[in-house]
Order: structure tokens, then sequence, then C-alpha cells
């Protein structure tokens, strides 16, 4: 059992673990082993005692002699012609399709049709489909017998981006496609304090947009079994605006603290493509902005004339952790690096406007 990890920067990322084994498949080939005779001393009849008289040389033995070895070569060759060679065909069972972060396997199989056994040697390779580059998963070596069959099985595979992803394996081609489904916009609305049942997170970023009208506290979060919540909004007075945070998978509450009217609608934002960089933000307040593609190390530069928070952070669409940018409190004005990959979402927290520079 061996596990080959493939990371190539801005693709998809996948952990292959192979399992290979033999299946023996129904063949009509058999090998017939050509034996010669030889014959020992023992063996041989005795000499004529009265025989003194040596054999008169054959003037013709030599040229006899030559020709049965040039016979007995010929037999060899064609011994060999006979044992044929191997030949390989291979064949690729894989999904037409499946969702990003789904585990799922697929099996080469590599079958000897030739008459003898061989040596199977090739290199898997892997590609995003968005560039000709293609990175080597590991090179594939199979001692095969004549009519048999070998499978590779790669278990636990495992995209993390949405993309076209194809595969070589020497003259053999084949892709299939890495989708996105987002899940339904849960949508709720009251007056006052409430608790919503039966929300359902599939597990990664979770955006709440929400608005409210009252004069005091108007708290948002998400509640399970945990010891402490998830909580989203936390002001006072009139709010309108979006926050973000990456939430595990499962059933959760709505717990709204409020005094006035208010409106929440819950999104798990999912993408396989996003704004290039370089890339300006701006707006007033708590916001979410995105998709973005990053790549890598950057350069951000952040501006805040408000009087309370002012944080940045990067999200990605699935995961644990985020990349802060900023946290600050009153006015602002600079900049910062930071290191993200792939696809991100921009959650914004200020009381006053803002403009963010991504680079």
């Amino acid at each position: 059992m061996a596990t080959v990890a493939v990371n190539m920067d801005g693709n998809p990322s996948a952990t292959l673990t192979v399992d290979r084994r033999h299946i023996l498949t129904l063949s009509g080939v058999s090998l017939t082993a050509l034996a010669g005779c030889t014959s020992d001393d023992d063996d041989d009849p005795p000499a004529d005692e009265n025989d003194d008289d040596p054999e008169p040389d054959d003037p013709n033995g030599d040229e006899e002699d030559q020709e049965t070895v040039d016979e007995s070569d010929e037999e060899d060759e064609d011994e060999e012609e006979d044992l044929g060679s191997p030949s390989f065909e291979t064949s690729v069972r894989h999904p037409d399709e499946v969702e990003v972060n789904k585990v799922h396997d697929m099996t080469i199989t590599v079958e000897n049709t030739g008459d003898t056994a061989g040596e199977f040697e090739e290199i898997l390779e892997v590609s995003d489909g968005t560039t000709d580059d293609f990175d080597n998963v590991e090179t594939i070596t199979l001692e095969i017998e004549a009519g048999e069959s070998e499978d590779i099985v790669y278990t636990d595979l495992e995209f993390s981006n949405a993309g076209t992803i194809q595969f070589q394996l020497g003259d053999q081609d084949w892709e299939y496609d890495v989708t996105i489904t987002e899940p339904d916009i849960q949508s709720f609305s009251g007056t006052g304090q409430s608790v919503e049942q039966g929300i359902t997170i599939d597990g990664g970023l979770v955006v709440v947009d929400a608005t409210h009208d009252g004069e005091s506290n108007f708290q948002v979060s998400l509640e399970d079994d945990s010891e402490f919540g998830d909580s989203f909004i936390n002001v006072i007075g009139e709010f309108d605006g979006a926050q973000a945070d990456l939430i595990d998978e499962g059933e959760y509450l709505l717990d709204v603290n409020a005094d006035g009217s208010w409106e929440i609608d819950i999104r798990q934002p999912r993408s396989g493509d996003g704004d290039e960089l370089a890339v300006s933000l701006s707006g007033t307040g708590p916001d979410v902005a995105g998709p973005v593609l990053f790549e890598g190390t950057g350069v951000a530069t952040g501006e805040h004339d408000g009087e309370s928070n002012f944080q940045v952070r990067i999200f990605p669409m699935t995961g644990s952790f985020g990349e802060s940018l900023f946290n600050e409190i009153g006015e602002f004005e600079g900049e910062t690096t930071y290191s993200f990959d792939g696809v991100g979402w921009v959650d914004v927290n200020a009381d006053g406007s803002w403009e963010i520079e991504l680079e």
C-alpha cells in the first residue's frame, strides 16, 4: 500500500491511496516448453576392439556438420519467434462527474494480451485542465503473465477545486468533471427574540445576511451541541450587512436576539473560480465580498474611517481556518502581506466606510 499526494499551485489537490492486486482472467494461451535430448557416455555402444584402423575422413563431413549447426540455429530462432511477445491494453473505470471534496475511487486495469509474460511501465500524470502542464503522480511498473490482468485501485481520491481533471498513462488519456453545487439559501424573518430550528450546514463557509430596524441588541448565532455557539452578528441598533465564518457540518439552531423586526438569509457560497488579482473592494459597514482567486503570497492595502472595529479576513470555501489581514480599531490606513491559495471570500467587519486593495 502506498500513498501519493498531488499538490499543484492554484490547482486541485488530491490524495491517492494505491491498492494493487492481481486479477486473473480467462486465457486460451498455453506455453509449451521445448526440450532437447542428450545422451550420457555410459549409454554409448561399446567400441569394436578389433577395429584398429581409424575410419577414413569423410571429405563432406565438415560441410554436413556446418549444415546441421545452421539448421539448429534456424530452429532456435523459429522457436523464439513462436514464443511471441507481451502486449498491453489499459482501461479505466472512473465517475463521469464528482462533487468537490467528494471521496471516490478510480481503477486502472492493465491486461497482457500478448503471448508471453512481460513488464508494463508507464508514468501516470494528472492536470486540472486549465493548462497543458501535467504533474507526475507515480510510475506504474507491473510484471504480468500472458493472458492475465492487474488492477490498480486509487481509493480516497478527492479534489478540492472544481474543474475538468485530466489523466494520462502512456498513450491512454481520460478526464472527468469536478463540480460544485451551492446549497439552497435558508431564509427567516421575525420580530424580537426567536429561535429557528432545522438549519442544515454542509460544512465550510457560511454567510449570514441580515437586517434589523430595532434600537437595542441585535445578536445572531448558530447553535449546536458544542459548548460555544458560532456568533455572526453582535451590534446595537439598526443593522444591514453580512458576516462570514467557517462552520462544521451538522444541524443547527438559529438564535436571534432582537428588539425590532429582522430578516436573515443563511448562504453557503460555493464556486470553482473567482476574480483574478488585482482586486479593489469598497463598502460601508459589515460585508462579505468574493469570490476572489488568490495565488499565494500577496499584499493587501486597507483604509477605514470608522470609530470601532476594522477586521478583515479571507475565508476558503471549505476548511477550518481563514487568513487574517487587518484587526484594528478606529481610523486606519496601512498594508500587510498575506498567504492564501485558491478561491476565497473577503469578510469585512467595520462601522465606517472602507477600501481594500488586493494584489
